[in-house]
């Protein structure tokens, strides 16, 4: 196993022929699509990258990569830790690709790869879109009106001020036997 820098264009090729592994970890903060989603400053991620060939002789890639990542609860507004493994499987494509490939890809333009973006790329498919604590484990923060009164659900939907009383005073006008 070899260790690499993530932001080092690495020959896909040459690294597919040796079999190589590479193994180490990478700052999140040089992921800036990644640093978006989490709140705090998220540990190092894991990762593990193979290269190999598959059975038509084209590079591939299968790794993994992992860490706990610092995220906001979506019920209810608090620190929510998460755990993110994600596996990947990519045949390595040139410049030139036609798109045709059944499997994912990943384009490498002149033949070479960095690891951080692929990482990050890989990553972010497995970030849930609203992470919530357990179910039973917080609670959702109470509804406060900013205007005062009663929150918007339980206001009279047929009030003076809302549209729906003049969609009622409408169809009332267009079938007065059904106005009730």
């Amino acid at each position: 196993m070899q260790s690499a820098s993530p932001r080092q264009r690495l020959d896909v090729e040459e690294l597919a022929s040796r079999r190589a592994v590479l193994t180490g970890f990478v700052g999140a903060e040089s992921m800036p699509r990644l640093l978006e989603v989490v709140s705090g400053t998220p540990p190092a991620i894991a990762y593990r990258i193979e290269f190999a060939r598959d059975t038509s002789r084209r590079a591939k890639i299968v790794g993994r990569a992992g860490a706990t990542l610092p995220l906001v609860c979506q019920r209810c507004l608090g620190a929510l830790e998460w755990r993110l493994e994600t596996k990947f499987e990519l045949v390595v494509v040139g410049d030139g690709h036609d798109g045709t490939h059944t499997e994912e890809a990943v384009v490498c333009p002149g033949g070479r790869i960095a690891l951080e973006p692929m990482i990050e790329d890989e990553l972010l498919l497995v970030v849930p879109h609203a992470p919530v604590h357990p179910h039973g484990s917080c609670e959702a923060p109470p509804v406060r009106n900013p205007n005062g009164g009663a929150p918007p659900a339980a206001r009279d939907p047929f009030s003076p001020a809302s549209p729906f009383r003049a969609l009622r005073t409408l169809r009332s006008r267009r079938h007065p036997e059904q106005s009730s």
